[in-house]
């Protein structure tokens, strides 16, 4: 097996159970690598750290998936560590058909995601050398899950950084189009093959809850960058008297409107447009709102693109705090790793300086528990979202 050694300083991290080598921390290779292959990872004296994969080609050089000598990357440690991830979230006692199965390195298979919905698997190869688990990975997702169907997304920046080739489409069985899920008292249209992610955010399952402990009968509400009408749908079943959705994508706005009729709501005004520009113009216009949720895509891919992306929230917030009358309630949210909650809270401190009303966090919300990270890997923590009140 390929021997690596990292360079002077780097062990104490992996030994702290971070995953990742980059490239520029490897000191020497046995022998050329390939793209893909097995490695033994070393501290600069020689001293075993862990076993992994490697892709020479990207920055994050190795990814770890043992950190036990007596434990080496096998099939059959591929397939225990789906079995344990199954069996975690049977006791989370989720309120709904619908999960994340494999959160990558939260379940400690970087490089894997796997959505359940209902009676379907959708999963998502990230990394070439998880990709070369493939047939192993189906196995065990049949055996454990016996679904009717499994469907693998294409990951289109996993294909250009990593080199993935990937037909997307059915990988198992058949999968419909279209797939309802449920979720507490509500049901959801989910498009496997046109959705975001996998096909809906079950991420954002905790803060769907939440909003409802916000919602009186007769509010008004407005659900920012609202794709498929998640924080929509919750507030009117709440009993809200006025919901907008806002969304730029109207194949979106259109499985909202399904989502809608299938659970008997009526009422929902669904709009396609800009975000940015819809709330300049409510705020405009003077509207006012009892709670307002804005969550918005990824504005920071990367740690370069934060500057921007930090004007982008403050702009949102800055909107989001005008629209929102006094005693109502604002929610912020980021989906990068790279905007931390503390640039959400800096944000937010700017912008409510700026409009000059005064605000109280009132929560924090996360990825559910299914979306699990690890203490020792920050960059597990992707989903953060500040919830105030205009006081």
């Amino acid at each position: 097996m390929l021997q690596v050694r990292v360079k002077p300083g780097i062990e104490d991290r992996i030994r702290g159970f971070f995953p990742w080598v980059y490239r520029a921390e490897i000191a020497s290779l046995s022998r050329k690598p390939k793209k893909g292959e097995l490695v033994v990872v070393r501290d600069f004296g020689g001293k075993f750290l862990g076993y992994g994969y490697i892709n020479p080609d990207v920055s994050i050089a190795i990814r770890i998936l043992s950190f036990d000598k007596e434990e080496p990357v096998t099939p059959e440690l591929i397939k225990k560590r789906i079995r344990e991830a199954y069996d975690y979230r049977k006791r989370l006692y989720i309120n709904s058909n619908a999960f994340r199965l494999i959160h990558s390195e939260g379940d400690l298979l970087p490089g894997l995601i796997v959505d359940v919905y209902g009676e379907y698997a959708v999963l998502e190869f990230t990394t070439y050398g998880m990709n070369r688990f493939r047939e192993v990975v189906l196995e065990a997702l049949v055996e454990t899950l016996r679904p009717k169907g499994i469907y693998e997304k294409a990951n289109l920046t996993a294909q250009k950084v990593e080199g993935i080739k990937v037909r997307e489409g059915p990988v198992y069985g058949e999968v419909p189009d279209e797939i309802v899920i449920w979720e507490h008292d509500l049901k959801y249209l989910i498009n496997i093959p046109e959705g975001q992610k996998t096909g809906f955010f079950l991420d954002q399952r905790n803060a769907r809850k939440f909003v409802r402990s916000l919602v009186e009968p007769g509010d008004r509400c407005l659900d920012v960058f609202c794709h498929t009408g998640g924080f929509a749908l919750n507030m009117k079943k709440m009993g809200a008297d006025e919901v907008i959705a806002v969304d730029i994508s109207e194949p979106a706005l259109e499985v909202g409107r399904k989502n809608e009729e299938l659970n008997g709501l009526s009422g929902i005004e669904w709009v396609q447009a800009n975000a940015f520009d819809y709330l300049r113009e409510l705020d405009r216009r003077g509207e006012k709102f009892d709670v307002v949720v804005i969550d918005p895509p990824s504005f920071a891919k990367n740690k370069h693109a934060v500057p921007n992306a930090l004007r982008g929230y403050k702009e949102l917030c800055v909107r989001g705090l005008r629209i929102t009358r006094q005693g109502g309630y604002l929610a912020i949210f980021s989906c990068s790793f790279h905007i931390t909650e503390q640039h959400l809270l800096e944000v937010l401190t700017q912008a409510s300086y700026d409009v000059r009303r005064q605000v109280r966090v009132i929560a924090k919300t996360f990825q559910d528990k299914d979306h699990p990270w690890i203490l020792q890997m920050p960059n597990t923590l992707y989903l953060k979202g500040i919830w105030v009140e205009v006081v």
